[in-house]
């Protein structure tokens, strides 16, 4: 029972950050561009095309900075589980987490691969989209958008499981440190 509770906590935790977040997304969005209407103005079109490949690669550049570094926390906290290892040489669960069998525990490590995953999608499609910048067709232009929009939605899953990571983390953390009647931890 304690499970489903933790599971339904998780959930409505996940939920009250995804949906303010979704009219947030919404305007870091770029929109295509329009179809072109008139066949006089493709110098202008072409330049306003070129400007918007820039901006949006210099965007990028900050946003690539920030999802390699959530790369790289959730995949140190794969391998730094919070509770520790067992280490008793005697025991049958030698090397095992400890607080495997808590829901805190379990919702931590699905929420990091969620983490991981979606950060290093998004690692990917930067790095797509630097090599779809070096063309300057239109054509490239919406593949660029499309790319980093994706880019954009991988990133706020990313951030916002490694938020619900970290907080399952330190409900772990708690459980794990807290005394019970006779002094020892609670395992």
């Amino acid at each position: 029972m304690a499970e489903i509770a933790m599971a339904i906590n998780v959930a409505n935790k996940l939920a009250s950050i995804l949906l303010p977040m979704m009219s947030v997304t919404r305007r870091m969005m770029v929109p295509l561009p329009e179809a072109e209407s008139d066949g006089n103005d493709q110098e202008e079109k072409a330049k306003r095309d070129e400007r918007m490949v820039e901006n949006i690669m210099k965007a990028a550049e900050i946003h690539l900075v920030v999802a390699a570094l959530l790369m790289t926390v959730t995949f140190t906290a794969g391998f730094t589980l919070p509770g520790g290892f067992e280490s008793d040489t005697n025991s049958p669960n030698k090397g095992m987490p400890i607080l495997l069998r808590r829901a805190a525990f379990r919702a931590f490590v699905i929420l990091d691969v969620i983490a991981f995953t979606c950060s290093t999608a998004a690692v990917f499609a930067y790095f797509l989209m630097a090599t779809k910048s070096i063309s300057s067709a239109r054509t490239e232009l919406k593949a660029i958008i499309r790319l980093y929009n994706m880019a954009i939605l991988l990133q706020l899953l990313a951030m916002t499981a490694v938020v619900i990571a970290f907080s399952t983390e330190t409900t772990c953390y708690r459980a794990r440190t807290s005394k019970s009647a006779g002094g020892d931890p609670i395992v």
